[in-house]
């Protein structure tokens, strides 16, 4: 098979050089760093770990149909300049996600660089950033009502503007460093700060002003991309027994979308029904697009006393991340026919957690399963799958 990849540089000989040293301790760097690029198996598995190079199924995967972004990808896999690793997710993504609050400015480079060399291909759908945020946990009060607008509302405020402002002008610098154009295409934002009050307008209305309000001022500064909240969409009461709107918005806030949480991916038609719950919702609201915020490799599962608890390294069968992956890039559209699939909504989908995370060791196959199925490849040959 032909492979997808192509490691064209900006940068002089000298580097180039460096690189190919890389290349005979690329596996050792990032085993220390990630402890992920040679994955072990689960009980399915006919192969030794030794034997399971995910790195190398990487390189054979084509692009996914949509841009897939994550949570904010670890600092030290941001640290490694010409990581091949994070070359092939930005390939196959299309973006390389950050978390907004610590992002460096050296991390932001090798961003804006990584993305650069695979815009250099010239691939349909352009690689670019997205950038992470928790608004309202930073400096806000801890105990403070989302009615409050004391000094730390205007802090927190303050600090996000800033965090965005140093953002664009990183990838700014950046951008001129290498001649590209690379681009911050999306505000990924991630508040369970506060919860809707049934009954209490005061509470709600403030509420609300605050999720606003960071979201203008992320849209003022970064005005061409789209801005993506977590928990907009269907969840469960506290009992998980009957679904119900997410707490975590009113329900009047500026929303383009709404999100859902895909965190049962090995319960397929609970996942499912998450989905159509949010689409119903999204639908009473007049919103079109809808986000999933999808887990591989980790997740809720079942329990006792808790009904649902995490679960870091679930290592369910690759079939169902590679069924969802088909599901997730169907590009049906709702807009007319007999049938309707309502994942044609999606326009774009978030990892969570990040690629390639210590916690979620299994992850990298999961996420090759994945892709395969999004991408029209049956087979899930040399992943240790039987």
């Amino acid at each position: 098979m032909t492979k997808q990849s192509d490691y064209g540089q900006f940068r002089s000989a000298a580097d180039t050089g460096k690189m190919a040293v890389e290349a005979g301790v690329l596996r050792l760097i990032l085993s220390a760093f990630l402890g992920v690029l040679v994955l072990g198996c689960s009980c399915l598995a006919s192969e030794t770990p030794a034997e399971i190079d995910i790195y190398s199924k990487l390189v054979e995967l084509k692009p996914l149909p949509k841009v897939h972004y994550s949570w904010g990808i670890r600092g030290e896999t941001l640290d490694l300049y010409g990581s091949r690793l994070l070359y092939e997710v930005a390939r196959i993504t299309h973006s390389l996600s950050v978390a907004g609050e610590w992002v460096s400015e050296s991390q932001i480079d090798n961003c804006v660089y990584t993305c650069a060399r695979v815009n250099k291909l010239g691939p349909s759908i352009l690689c670019t950033i997205g950038v992470n945020f928790s608004p309202w946990h930073r400096k806000f009060g801890k105990d403070l009502p989302p009615t409050d607008r004391g000094p730390t509302y205007y802090a927190e405020l303050s600090y996000f503007e800033s965090r965005m402002s140093s953002i664009r002008t990183w990838v700014a610098k950046a951008n001129d460093k290498y001649g590209s154009h690379v681009k911050v295409s999306a505000v990924l934002l991630d508040c369970e700060r506060f919860d809707e009050k049934p009954g209490d307008s005061r509470w709600n209305d403030a509420m609300r002003e605050a999720l606003d309000a960071i979201h203008l001022e992320a849209k003022k500064v970064f005005p061409e991309a789209r801005i993506e909240w977590y928990g907009r969409g269907a969840g469960y009461t506290t009992d998980a027994i009957q679904w119900r709107k997410s707490p975590y918005f009113t329900g009047r806030e500026i929303k383009p979308s709404l999100s859902c949480s895909l965190y049962y991916v090995p319960e397929e038609d609970r996942t499912r029904r998450l989905f159509q719950e949010t689409v119903k919702i999204a639908d009473q609201m007049g919103v079109s697009d809808i986000t999933p915020w999808v887990a591989l490799d980790c997740g809720y599962r079942r329990g006792y006393p808790k009904p649902f608890y995490w679960d870091d390294d679930w290592d369910y069968d690759l079939a169902i991340s590679q069924r969802i992956g088909a599901d997730l890039n169907s590009s049906v559209s709702t807009d007319s026919g007999e049938k309707k699939d309502e994942y044609g909504r999606v326009k774009i989908v978030v990892f969570y957690p990040e690629p390639f995370s210590p916690q979620t060791p299994a992850w990298g196959k999961h996420f090759v399963a994945y892709v395969r199925g999004a991408t029209d490849v049956a087979k899930l040959d040399g992943l240790g799958y039987k």
